[in-house]
């Protein structure tokens, strides 16, 4: 009796250790949370714009201090599953869930003025006017919208103009970014597909069989209205099929270059040559090496190897391998798929959002991808496919950790935009999920703030206000660590634009420098660690007494 009691005992902690053992773990607390959402999605394979979206994005919309979280949603086309017994006329719209704190999360939606029920795909928040607040762009199929934060914790929907940046296309990634350095943030929109010429006599269609879509650049006027400048700076604009956008200086001469995924398509790297110009650097007399022809989704830079520039991970297509681009710091780009161990990481899955973080604040930057099928015969359970999380183990390789971190055990989804911030102030990144057609996933990450680490929050005055575009180099214990402030990186989605430095063991940060997308460098030393600093760019005049 006493040795089976013995041997219960033993399994019951064994039980234990297995859950408890790893440093980091994330458990889905959206039920308990209160962030109830779901993604309307289809069934229809034929109806694109609700397999292929949506985004997601962490945003402190109420100047509180707290991450706030907004999911997009798509118009239902017809009567399925998500739709609320007994309810006519249903018809689902965007969310926007205010952080109370505590870990709990109230559905503000329609009082806040953000009930929008378009088609819809990504989002990316910013202040566009630098008042002091984070306005919205969607992008939907058909019309995008363009929401104004009033400063009152309401938003007002522009009207069909939106300043200058209506479209109605079939929007898609959206980044804003400042591409000339005036101190005003400028848009860039990617489209995806002529969605209205259906294929003639074809009952099951792909996005090859269509054609591409014009994207647009938008020069922010500084008075409240944008101005198209696609053709005039060199960028083409069309017809690429483009899901991703993100805008970041890779080259590190201090202006913002953009990389489109496009599906079925080349991807594209443009480099801002400043002066208002950029090239294609995939053509023939330019070459960056990330040109790659995939079905592209999902963009995030980062400097995975912190050798002090920003290297590039790209989403793919089943049984098309996600791809790592190296920066070898000349202006090209070495594929390095295979010898970091991240090749494997996407064959048999199709992967969407995606983001460089460092989940275990060790100080180098791991690999997150929400993954889930198109096929319209996977949409029910169990025939999604689980996300994955890939370890950085310090030696330009990575390891695939899903199964011990808690990810694989969340289940099988259907994936597609992931946002990432630190939404409960606990100083470690958690992770926010898009499951098509299925509930939302709020990861709460446990465990890892067991190291130490550091969080910026940036205010630009000569630079725009959000700080778009800033470069922060951190040193401590005598590693240094570089990151940029961007916006639209995964997939249709926005990722808090604080900056996060896991520090591992370090106990004081030595040094850091800000570059701001002004020009203007400031320096800060000898800084206590595990806490959020936030910085306003100093006068160029005071930047001695900032030091």
């Amino acid at each position: 009796m006493i040795s089976s009691i013995r041997i219960i005992i033993f399994f019951f902690l064994c039980s234990l250790i297995s859950y408890s053992d790893p440093a980091v773990y994330f458990v889905d607390c959206a039920d308990s949370s209160g962030v109830d959402f779901i993604h309307a999605g289809g069934v229809d394979k034929k109806v694109i714009p609700a397999i292929v979206g949506s985004g997601a994005a962490f945003v402190d919309y109420d100047n509180d201090g707290d991450l706030d979280v907004y999911l997009v949603n798509t118009a239902q086309p017809h009567e399925s599953s998500n739709q609320p017994s007994g309810v006519v006329g249903y018809r689902p719209t965007n969310a926007l869930y205010r952080n109370e704190g505590q870990g709990r999360f109230t559905e503000v939606t329609k009082q806040v003025g953000l009930d929008h029920d378009g088609w819809g795909m990504g989002c990316a928040f910013a202040d566009y006017d630098n008042d002091g607040d984070a306005d919205l762009y969607l992008t939907n199929y058909l019309a995008n919208a363009f929401f104004k934060n009033r400063g009152d914790g309401t938003f007002k929907q522009a009207s069909s103009g939106a300043g200058g940046i209506g479209d109605n296309r079939f929007g898609s990634g959206v980044s804003w970014i400042d591409y000339d350095n005036d101190g005003f943030l400028d848009l860039y929109v990617g489209n995806y597909l002529d969605y209205g010429k259906v294929p003639s006599g074809a009952d099951n269609f792909f996005p090859y069989d269509f054609t591409g879509q014009n994207n647009v650049l938008y020069f922010n006027r500084g008075d409240g209205r944008f101005m198209d400048v696609t053709k005039s700076v060199g960028i083409s604009g069309g017809n690429h099929l483009t899901l991703g956008v993100a805008g970041a200086d890779y080259d590190n001469d201090g202006d913002i270059d953009l990389y489109l995924a496009n599906d079925t398509d080349q991807n594209i790297l443009y480099r801002n040559d400043g002066e208002s110009n950029f090239t294609n650097t995939n053509l023939a007399d330019h070459r960056s090496h990330t040109g790659d022809i995939r079905g592209g989704m999902g963009i995030t830079w980062g400097d995975y190897d912190n050798d002090g520039d920003l290297d590039l991970f790209v989403t793919n297509w089943l049984d098309e391998n996600n791809v790592l681009y190296r920066n070898n710091g000349d202006g090209t780009f070495t594929d390095v798929s295979s010898s970091s161990g991240i090749f494997e990481s996407g064959i048999g899955k199709t992967c969407w959002g995606t983001e460089f973080f460092d989940y275990d604040n060790d100080g180098y930057l791991d690999l997150y991808i929400a993954c889930g099928h198109i096929d319209p015969a996977s949409w029910q359970m169990p025939g999604g496919q689980t996300d994955i999380l890939l370890r950085n183990n310090r030696n330009g390789t990575f390891s695939d950790v899903s199964s011990e971190t808690g990810i694989m055990q969340l289940g099988k989804m259907l994936g597609r935009g992931a946002a990432f911030g630190d939404y409960d102030q606990d100083g470690d990144i958690d992770i926010l999920v898009v499951n098509a057609g299925q509930k939302a996933q709020l990861l709460r990450n446990e465990g890892g703030n067991h190291n130490h680490w550091l969080h910026l929050k940036l205010t630009g005055t000569l630079s725009n206000r959000d700080s778009i575009g800033a470069k922060v180099r951190l040193t401590a214990n005598g590693q240094t660590q570089m990151r940029e402030v961007v916006c639209g990186t995964s997939y249709l989605s926005q990722s808090s634009l604080e900056i996060e430095f896991g520090l591992g063991t370090a106990e004081t940060v030595d040094r850091i420098e800000i570059l701001w997308p002004s020009g203007a460098k400031q320096i800060l030393t000898s800084i206590e660690t595990n806490q959020l600093l936030q910085l306003v760019e100093p006068n160029p005049n005071d930047l001695k007494n900032a030091r």
